[in-house]
């Protein structure tokens, strides 16, 4: 099967497609072209975006803290035309995979509770809730705080 996704670090030149697929995805939440620009070119992590013939179909940015040894799934989104393929998988397994290269011993991230989807794909990967934000998003909607041990060998 041939391979149809492609990664590499994102760029500020992307950053139209990015909020685009932002927007879409988690309309009032959406972090401004500001924010973007801090993650791409300033933040203590990595921005990657995910690509399908020439577009982004989803992005993935990740943060690194060393002090306490662990990877931040800070956002990772999927553009509606691509959801089913697999993409949102593969991002995870790319976070996985940055974990391990730097030995870094968890993951964790924030989820919308009514994002089902979303939970299901990180509890397949691994990820366990621990915890619940209260009112984390603008509606005042909760999130699971949910992590993954990552054992590096």
């Amino acid at each position: 099967m041939k391979r149809e996704f492609g990664f590499r670090l994102a760029t500020v030149a992307d950053i139209s497609s990015i909020m685009e697929i932002e927007l879409i995805c988690f309309g009032q939440d959406s972090f401004s072209k500001r924010q973007f620009i801090y993650l791409i070119s300033r933040a203590q992590g990595r921005f990657l975006v995910v690509e399908s013939q020439g577009k982004i179909a989803g992005y993935l940015s990740l943060l690194i803290n060393k002090r306490a040894h662990s990877l931040r799934i800070y956002s990772l989104a999927v553009h509606p035309v691509f959801r089913g393929k697999g993409v949102g998988q593969l991002l995870i397994e790319r976070a996985v995979a940055v974990a391990y290269k730097k030995s870094l011993g968890k993951i964790t991230l924030e989820v919308n509770v009514s994002n089902f989807s979303a939970i299901q794909l990180y509890e397949k990967n691994g990820f366990e809730c621990v915890g619940i934000r209260k009112n984390y998003y603008h509606d005042g909607t909760d999130a699971h705080y949910m992590q993954k041990s990552v054992a590096n060998t």
